[in-house]
Formats: structure tokens, sequence, C-alpha cells
């Protein structure tokens, strides 16, 4: 039955497009809207698309938007999933299967992230370059494979693939964006991380955390697609200022623009 479901939603994202997605576009934390008015085609609610959760987040708005950019059949979904609601995995990677299913060969995710790194200011833009999943679970975990996954143990040295981190990095340099290489450390949440957890993380290489991405990126590795990730930096631990989400939304809408350009940069040039 889920298999069915998934084939099902896949073939409303093909139909929709017009014919096999060449990419999916994940929107995080307060972009929901960063892109509605650039894809032409449909937006989706997401309760019209089979087998797809609802999100329960501020700042996630449920929602497929669904057409051309720049020449390419596309997808952003507005609004993920988390582990930190209670969702398991499947749930949370159900927007990247769907995508898959419906031909997308690659994916650009998006989210909104906490620095650890000293360096880094909110508002700043980080390429995700390497990950660190600390969730403590993995969508490959289970009998069964995913649908679409061919082998039980995927590599994932280059998770983020190295052709579309170069592309990132011209197309921020053209538009004077100043974009960091980090490594993003993804956590279950959602409590935001305490001063020693931040310093922990920043031991281990992290220079962002944030809530989501991981599973994403195992996933759609896990089945032969390349990713590209982005994260916004809303506030950097070790200030002593205290985070809250609406912070992460405020800093989001700030730096919007900035965040479509690059995802328009990659899109036009696959």
């Amino acid at each position: 039955m889920k298999r069915k479901r998934l084939q099902a939603a896949a073939e409303l994202l093909r139909d929709e497009a017009g014919g096999d997605l060449d990419c999916a576009i994940v929107l995080g934390s307060g972009f929901g809207a960063v892109l509605r008015d650039r894809i032409a085609g449909k937006t989706i609610p997401y309760k019209k698309i089979d087998g797809m959760p609802l999100p329960g987040v501020a700042g996630h708005a449920g929602e497929a938007h669904i057409g051309m950019l720049h020449g390419r059949r596309v997808v952003a979904f507005s609004g993920r999933f988390h582990l930190y609601e209670g969702r398991a995995t499947d749930e949370v990677i159900y927007p990247v299967l769907a995508a898959a299913h419906a031909g997308a060969k690659t994916f650009v995710l998006t989210n909104a992230a906490g620095g650890v790194n000293p360096g880094y200011h909110a508002g700043d833009l980080m390429l995700i370059v390497d990950q660190l999943n600390l969730t403590g679970t993995s969508p490959l975990i289970g009998e069964d494979l995913l649908p679409g996954q061919t082998v039980r143990f995927i590599d994932m040295v280059d998770a983020y693939a190295p052709h579309l981190r170069e592309l990132a990095r011209q197309i921020a340099a053209e538009h004077a964006i100043t974009l960091h290489d980090g490594i993003y450390a993804g956590l279950a949440g959602p409590a935001y991380e305490t001063p020693a957890e931040a310093r922990y993380l920043r031991t281990i290489g992290a220079d962002a955390v944030g809530m989501s991405t991981v599973l994403e990126t195992i996933a759609a590795r896990a089945l032969g697609r390349d990713v590209v990730g982005f994260s916004l930096i809303t506030n950097v631990h070790g200030t002593g200022a205290p985070t809250s989400h609406e912070e992460v939304l405020e800093t989001a809408v700030r730096s919007a623009e900035n965040v479509a350009r690059l995802v328009e940069g990659v899109v036009a040039n696959l």
C-alpha cells in the first residue's frame, strides 16, 4: 500500500510538471514563499498529494510548487517533516522519495541552522560540504530497502556533489554573496543546543547545526541522486543570547533573496 501511494504521489508531480522532474527543492524554515512566484506552474497543497504528511511547524506551509524554472521541470517543497514531531523516518524523507520517483536527479536542500563556527554571523549562508548525522537514526534502517534503492550499503563520500558545490560557489561569486564552506550537524531536536553541546559540536568538526536535512541527503544518495545543500545561519552559539524560533524565521525572511539566487542559479545550470 505504501508503495502504491508513493507511486501515485510521483505520478501527480510528474503530471503537474508536464513530464519527468529535473530537480527537487526542499525549502527550510521561513523560505516557503521564496520561489512561489518564480516557478511557472501550480501550487498543490500537501493534502492533495497521496501519502504526504502534513507539517505542523510554523514556517512550513505544507504545499508543493510544481512547474518550470529556468527551463527545468521542478518541484519546490514548502514544508518538511522532523523527527522531533514524532515522525518516522519514512515520513521525514517522503518528499525526497516522491520527487525521486517522479524523475528528479538533483536535489537542492535548504535549511535554517545555528552557527557553531565562531567566524559565522547571523544572516551568513553556508554551502554544506559534508554532514554529521547525529540524529541517532537513518532512513536506511529496516528489513526492506527504500523503494528504488538497489544496494544495502551506501557510500557517503561526496554526499554533497562536488560539481554542484563548485557551481554554487560560482553563482555566489557572481552575485557577491558570501558563502562559507561548512559541515552541517543534524540533531533530532527540538531543544536548541546548550553551550556545552555547541562547544562539543565545534570540537568534532561541525560549523552549523540544525534539525533536518541529513536524513533527506542519505535517502537521496541511496537512490543515486545528486545533492547540494545550503544553510542560512540564523544565530551563532557562544554569544550568550537566547535562541527562538521567531528569530530563525525573521532571519530567513531577510535572507530569502540570496537563497533564491543560489537555488535558481543551480537549477538554471543543470
